[in-house]
């Protein structure tokens, strides 16, 4: 299932107030990302997780 606008926003905002160094390490891999994304926004890592490679790919390229 597609990730409405709203929801890609939150994930976003929620990414860029993490501080350089939390960032790298919720980016580093996949599951590093899938874990973050859990305790952080469960609703959308459910909505996500079959998918979660293409989010977490998307996401590294924005923060790159």
């Amino acid at each position: 299932m597609a990730l409405t606008e709203a929801e890609k926003q939150k994930v976003g905002k929620m990414l860029d107030e993490l501080d350089r160094s939390k960032l790298d390490m919720v980016l580093a891999s996949l599951d590093a990302f899938g874990k973050w994304l859990s305790s952080a926004a469960y609703s959308i890592y459910c909505k996500v997780k079959d998918a979660l490679s293409s989010l977490w790919r998307s996401i590294c390229d924005f923060f790159s």
